[in-house]
């Protein structure tokens, strides 16, 4: 049991320190881990609770109030009228002065001329411009992490050539070591190569530092504890697209004419009429009948019901500068949106020239490389046979070096701008 134990965490450790990553993953993990992921679950839960709160508007407006009060006068008979009534054994008091009324109402909208409807469709075109906001900013995090991706993967190829550098220095200084103890090489010469080798080790460790300050931005971004001997997966070149943009920004563009236009149809249906249902029922007194509580002082029940009409109209004086106000913002946004098609076209344009241009070049890369290595060849014989220095095999050893470098870095080069090219596009 305890055999099978060490076993898998042995596995998982492995797992752990050899971890293989590519460049969908870490977008998939940086756009999980960045905090405005967690604000699409807001602004849905907030235009819920806005349409809730529009559809509501058709519920039944109730109103419970009640009040005591005490006035100076209050509805009376004349002297004249008293004196006939009391002739006939009919005696009218005026009203009392104290009164008390508790009243529920009840108003039901019947009709109000589309504007609910404007208002919740006007909730739905916020929450879809937020929404989309939000994708814009997310967009933008995976062009960073493709910053950071190919920065990693060149500063790995940086140390791959630099190791290989190694080796060849490693291969001549043996010899020269073998040489130097049988008479037949320069001390010198040794001293040259291992100050080579030593110089090469400086530039691999500033290297490795380089790409660990790289892997910890990434691990921060993506949340995950990335390891320095992960491996990242050099991306495939992407299937050629079309030149058609799909951003993110274009989405927000029509977003953002589309609720300026809900915003138009709100000021049309403002200066609407509306009707309503309303009813009315108190307990008091006085009641309706006051000739009723003339005779008899009492609280009693009554009621009221009817149809209310209702028309602002202050919104005519104001709907014809919305209208405008709303056709110049629908303006601004069609400018904003021709703008950033023409400066996309042009990131395109500069990131197929750029692309081309790399093409042409790694074209001569192989040869270059074929060549560099047969110099090289050649000066270590030549150096054998002392026809050339050490600080001649040197730079010829380090031109082979660089010339592999230089392939590898065209090739990512050229693959980081395609990706470029892809980003722009969202194709």
């Amino acid at each position: 049991m305890k055999k099978c134990i060490s076993i898998i965490v042995a596995l998982l450790l492995c797992r752990c320190v050899y971890a293989q990553y590519t460049l969908e993953d870490c977008q998939t993990m940086a756009r999980e881990n960045y905090p405005l992921i967690k604000q699409y679950e807001l602004i849905e839960k907030l235009a819920e609770y806005n349409i809730v709160n529009a559809k509501r508007a058709w519920l039944p407006q109730i109103t419970l109030s009640g009040q005591a009060s005490y006035q100076n006068d209050v509805v009376s008979f004349p002297d004249e009228m008293t004196n006939v009534f009391e002739m006939v054994g009919i005696s009218l008091n005026p009203l009392h002065k104290d009164q008390y009324r508790v009243s529920l109402d009840v108003s039901q909208i019947i009709w109000d001329g589309g504007y609910t409807k404007a208002k919740k469709e006007a909730e739905m075109a916020d929450m879809e411009v937020k929404k989309l906001s939000n994708e814009t900013d997310l967009y933008a995090l995976e062009e960073r992490i493709n910053q950071i991706y190919f920065g990693i993967l060149t500063l790995k190829e940086q140390e791959k050539q630099a190791r290989l550098r190694e080796k060849l220095l490693e291969e001549n200084r043996n010899v020269i070591a073998t040489g130097a103890a049988n008479g037949v090489a320069a001390e010198n010469d040794l001293n040259l190569i291992e100050a080579e080798l030593l110089a090469n080790q400086q530039y691999i460790t500033r290297i490795k530092s380089s790409m660990n300050a790289y892997i910890k931005i990434l691990s921060l971004m993506t949340g995950i504890d990335i390891q320095e001997t992960a491996v990242f997966e050099k991306p495939a070149v992407p299937v050629p697209s079309t030149r058609q943009i799909l951003r993110p920004e274009l989405k927000l563009f029509d977003a953002r004419l589309s609720a300026l236009e809900i915003q138009k149809k709100i000021s049309n249906t403002a200066v609407m009429p509306k009707f309503s249902f309303f009813a009315q029922g108190l307990y008091g007194y006085p009641g309706f009948n006051m000739f009723e509580d003339m005779l008899h002082y009492q609280w009693s029940w009554n009621y009221i019901v009817g149809l209310r009409f209702q028309w602002n109209v202050y919104s005519f004086y104001t709907k014809k500068n919305n209208i405008r106000n709303i056709e110049v913002n629908k303006n601004m946004v069609n400018v904003q949106k021709e703008r950033f098609i023409y400066e996309n076209n042009l990131q395109q344009s500069q990131t197929n020239a750029a692309i081309n241009q790399m093409l042409e070049i790694m074209q001569d890369d192989d040869r270059i490389i074929e060549l560099r290595t047969k110099i090289r060849i050649a000066s270590e014989s030549k150096w054998q046979n002392g026809i050339i220095t050490m600080s001649e095999l040197l730079k010829d050893i380090t031109n082979e070096t660089n010339a592999r470098l230089d392939k590898s870095i065209h090739e990512l080069e050229w693959l980081k701008k395609i990706y470029e090219l892809k980003s722009i596009t969202n194709n």
